[in-house]
């Protein structure tokens, strides 16, 4: 069969494709282009890019993204950015959702990991304890991120602070994480 009649059939073939089927198409492409592009940025020193969406808030979810996919495999970038991840992590929204997962993820990457996410969130957590004991949402997602990654000294500590709060919501978060 010649290659004119070959074209015919192959366009006779994707026009019959179902709507489920250009969709599966369309979502390997762009898992295709998605693989080069993070291949091509881990080529390059990624921190830079990486640090500046969290903080500017703009590419904040495909930061967030990045993370959560090659965190496991890249715990040290993760550790790079443990500050602006942790201010993520303090929004019951979805970017406080994802920065909770990346972290908790880095803190399951071994015990070394672990140790040093707690001792980078200690300054944090204070900090936090002293300037935000009356803002139920941060509160609560601070407890979830503490609860998230084990770090049950910290919870503690919040607990401690929660229970000392002059707002009576905050103080109420202590009932929801035992002792």
């Amino acid at each position: 069969m010649g290659s004119f009649w070959r074209e015919v059939l192959d366009r006779l073939r994707e026009e019959e494709k179902s709507e489920a089927e250009e969709a599966w198409d369309d979502f390997v492409r762009a898992s295709d282009r998605y693989s080069e592009a993070r291949r091509a940025l881990f080529e390059t020193d990624p921190l830079p890019a990486v640090r500046k969406a969290l903080n500017d808030g703009g590419d904040m979810f495909a930061a967030l993204d990045l993370l959560m996919d090659v965190g496991w495999n890249r715990p040290e970038l993760v550790r790079a950015v443990v500050p602006e991840l942790y201010s993520c992590s303090l929004s019951l929204g979805r970017p406080g959702i994802f920065a909770r997962l990346v972290l908790r993820r880095l803190s399951g990457s071994g015990p070394e990991y672990a140790e040093a996410l707690h001792a980078e969130l200690a300054p944090l957590t204070a900090a936090t304890l002293r300037e935000e004991v009356t803002d139920v949402f941060a509160m609560q997602a601070l407890a979830m991120l503490l609860d998230d990654v084990g770090a049950s000294d910290l919870l503690g500590r919040w607990r401690e602070a929660v229970l000392a709060s002059p707002d009576v919501d905050v103080r109420e978060l202590a009932e929801d994480y035992g002792e």
